[in-house]
């Protein structure tokens, strides 16, 4: 029977796939919520804001937070919550999408016939990077150790029948438009805020009991500030509903009422691992002011049916009012979810036509790939095209350049491979 899901966090685009993949996939032992992280409250600041002219600290302006930190602190910095200078200076070396003859538009660089055939996903040149500084080596910051909390064992069970159903991260099978997260259907993004690599701007407006955050990427959201009474809990919106107020210098803004039918992560970019379902989640966020061109933002998110306890990521926020907003994505001739739909039938249709000649065994195949080593991987198919994401995804192409394998590692082994029927002799060796 198929499965449609919508998904809560699934940004399906660049960004940072971070180092979760230990959490999504290694099974731990549930235990009772325990309390603490609820009410955690962020380091005081000094700063103290201009005021509006009705006496609220003044947050106007347009503000982005592009990000190169992983949510999730990386195994190999286990017991290391920073960076030196050095180490983030080599992180800041490889832009995202770093190509074979560079990041530039090329006109006046000698690039082989191989090198221009060779373009990958978006060229560099055409992304506004402005990364903030920020040296730590997780967005986490509660738990201390810049983890996950483990999972409930109920939650372990749904997470893993959401996965059987929507596939793995960039892959996944689609039998029709609902099984498209919601930022694909121009229905939403992603509450809380995570790290984007692209559309990261929010214009913040205020008025007398009210703010108002026009995100770049799709939504805009009007919150009173009067702290008045939840919607009745029987009542469910795709981005929750949100009451805010102000604690000295400090925005807060609880939100529950999320649709009990999302499915947390689940693409390339998402801030939580794939396919993460609620259970009942309240969401408590803070925007702490600290100087006069940056915000701390902090989200703690409360679910006792998902997590043992709840747990805290923090994404400085920085002032530009240069940014110039633009949603490119959602208009009236965006037809990418009819032809993925048309492209579905068609992959349909020839693994039809390749089961009647006789399919290829897993070993002649990317799902063969799943479990080997670092070492196995260079062994078999050469070295990749691309290391990113702190050595978690690697990126081999196929030789007549149509398509892209991703393969993404966890504690030194393949945990997924996307696509995962790609004949290994169609693989481009480097």
């Amino acid at each position: 029977m198929k499965m449609s899901h919508r998904f809560f966090i699934s940004t399906g685009t660049l960004t940072i796939l971070i180092a979760f993949l230990s959490a999504a996939f290694v099974p731990v032992t549930g235990q009772a919520q325990t309390s603490g992280a609820a009410t955690w409250t962020p380091p005081k600041a000094t700063y103290s804001p201009p005021r509006t002219p009705w006496g609220d600290p003044d947050l106007q302006g347009v503000w982005d937070y592009q990000s190169r930190i992983p949510m999730q602190r990386p195994a190999q910095f286990k017991d290391k919550p920073t960076l030196t200078e050095a180490e983030l200076a080599a992180l800041a070396k490889t832009p995202p999408n770093q190509d074979s003859c560079g990041v530039g538009t090329r006109k006046d660089v000698a690039c082989t016939p191989e090198q221009l055939a060779d373009i990958g996903a978006y060229n560099e040149f055409w992304n506004n990077r402005n990364f903030l500084a920020d040296n730590r080596t997780s967005l986490i910051v509660d738990p201390p150790d810049g983890r996950f909390p483990p999972m409930m064992p109920e939650a372990q069970k749904r997470q893993a029948e959401i996965q059987k159903t929507i596939g793995t991260f960039d892959r996944q099978r689609y039998d029709s438009w609902e099984d498209f997260p919601t930022v694909t259907r121009c229905i939403t993004e992603h509450t809380p805020n995570g790290p984007q690599g692209y559309n990261s701007g929010t214009l913040i407006t205020q008025s007398p009991g009210w703010i108002v955050m026009f995100r770049e990427r799709l939504d805009t959201r009007i919150i009173p500030l009067d702290k008045r009474p939840h919607i009745d809990d029987h009542i469910r919106q795709w981005n929750g509903d949100s009451r805010g107020w102000f604690e000295g210098n400090t925005l807060v803004v609880e939100t529950t009422n999320f649709t009990d039918k999302q499915i947390i992560g689940g693409g390339a970019g998402s801030t939580i691992p794939t396919g993460i379902p609620f259970g009942n989640i309240r969401l408590i966020e803070r925007w702490v002011p600290v100087s006069a061109k940056r915000m701390n933002y902090y989200a703690t998110i409360t679910d006792a049916k998902t997590w043992t306890k709840p747990w805290t990521f923090m994404l400085p926020w920085e002032r530009d009012n240069t940014y110039q907003l633009f949603e490119y994505a959602c208009h009236e001739a965006n037809i990418g979810i009819l032809n993925s739909l048309r492209g579905e039938r068609l992959l349909e249709q020839k693994a039809a036509e390749a089961a009647a000649k006789g399919a290829l065994s897993s070993d002649q195949t990317s799902d063969g790939l799943i479990g080997a080593t670092e070492a196995a991987i260079r062994s078999k198919l050469g070295e990749p095209k691309a290391v990113d994401y702190n050595g978690s995804r690697w990126t081999y192409e196929t030789a007549d350049g149509v398509f892209v394998l991703y393969l993404f590692f966890a504690e030194g082994k393949v945990k997924i491979a996307t696509p995962n029927d790609l004949p290994l002799n169609a693989v481009k060796r480097r």
